[in-house]
């Protein structure tokens, strides 16, 4: 605590929380309602005290000195208005690029985008027209980034063949699920499907001619879990020699360039793509 103008006041609030979608959104419904409660009336214009204001990871968060701290957990009913007021008072495309930025892994990501919205709800959506803002220019930069890895993910993903489902294992660095799920599902309409990301142990299933969804580990039940793997154990290999079979029948020796090949498919995607399965063991 310290004063200013006499009176006492928080140095910093930090609401922590985890790194899910719907914790994030949930701290930014309570990071609204603490500017709302605290700071109403003090400042009209882009203000001081909410600055003050960060989100940030429970997850290996260093705890400081003179800041009040406020733990928060996942509230769908505060994440499902939180996307309504963004959707309606500033549009699905300023709704996208948040979700894009709350997608990515930097432990900022929660300060940055609420700092962004609270400029957003301010003048509307032209906010991203401000790109002179350190908060906007922020959360602008980690869509960007989210949904480049996104896009090398549609591209890259590859599936092994089970006798009744689809199965890929990918670890991006950000949380691109949600992100590519939707484009997969109309994709492969027909077929039973799972994409596991085995860096946040999170899976998107899709049961053939249905509506796909998201399971954690921790909501599977063990029965479930070997059951998985020993479809996997037990996989058909004709999916995997398919993908195989076209990756060489493709390549002329002669003008293989690794260098350029690295450029455009860097090591750290290849590990989990099957026709890089040789090369990776």
């Amino acid at each position: 605590m310290k004063e200013k103008n006499g009176e006492k006041v928080v140095e910093k609030i930090v609401i922590l929380c985890d790194n899910s979608i719907e914790s994030i959104l949930t701290a930014i419904y309570d990071g609204f309602v603490i500017k709302n409660e605290r700071f109403a009336g003090r400042k009209k214009n882009l203000p001081e005290y909410q600055d003050n204001i960060e989100i940030r990871p429970l997850e290996n968060y260093e705890y400081e000195m003179f800041a009040e701290y406020l733990t928060v957990k996942a509230d769908e009913e505060k994440a499902e208005k939180t996307v309504y007021a963004i959707r309606k008072k500033l549009g699905d495309k300023v709704w996208h690029i948040t979700l894009r930025a709350i997608c990515h892994f930097d432990s900022h990501r929660g300060t940055q985008i609420f700092h962004f919205l609270v400029r957003g709800f301010h003048i509307g959506s032209k906010v991203m027209d401000m790109l002179y803002d350190t908060y906007v220019m922020s959360v602008m930069e980690l869509s960007r980034k989210t949904a480049n890895e996104a896009h090398y993910f549609v591209q890259f993903i590859r599936f092994e063949e089970t006798d009744s489902i689809l199965y890929s294992k990918i670890e991006p660095k950000c949380n691109v699920l949600p992100l590519i799920a939707e484009h997969f599902s109309g994709r492969f309409p027909n077929e039973n499907f799972v994409i596991y990301d085995a860096v946040r142990k999170l899976s998107v299933v899709h049961k053939k001619y249905e509506k796909y969804f998201f399971v954690r580990d921790s909501e599977i039940a063990l029965s479930e879990k070997n059951t998985i793997k020993n479809g996997l154990a037990e996989k058909s290999d004709s999916y995997e020699m398919l993908w195989k079979t076209y990756f060489h029948s493709i390549g002329i020796e002669e003008r293989e360039n690794r260098k350029c090949q690295r450029n455009m498919l860097p090591l750290w995607y290849r590990k989990n793509m099957i026709e890089f399965s040789e090369e990776n063991s």
